[in-house]
């Protein structure tokens, strides 16, 4: 899993930002379902990180709303296997 921090422009998210625009007026199904697009693609070229996870849940929470935030947060946990 590509960690946020290090996200570089040679991918960009939309052509000259290098940022998260990607992500912004997506809802929370919407997050979530990027989560987990992310994660099972990440497991499988053998990249996951927590660390990295938990980076993309801090950075994504703040636009979820109390009841997406939870489901989030529910989601990491079976991510994690915790």
């Amino acid at each position: 899993m590509r960690s946020i921090k290090n996200m570089k422009s040679e991918t960009p998210l939309k052509p000259n930002t290098g940022s998260f625009d990607k992500y912004d007026g997506m809802n929370g199904n919407e997050l979530m379902s990027e989560l987990m697009k992310n994660v099972a693609a990440s497991k499988s070229d053998g990249t996951f990180s927590p660390e990295q996870l938990d980076e993309f849940v801090s950075f994504v929470s703040p636009s979820l709303d109390a009841q997406s935030r939870e489901r989030l947060i529910e989601l990491v946990g079976m991510i994690k296997g915790v």
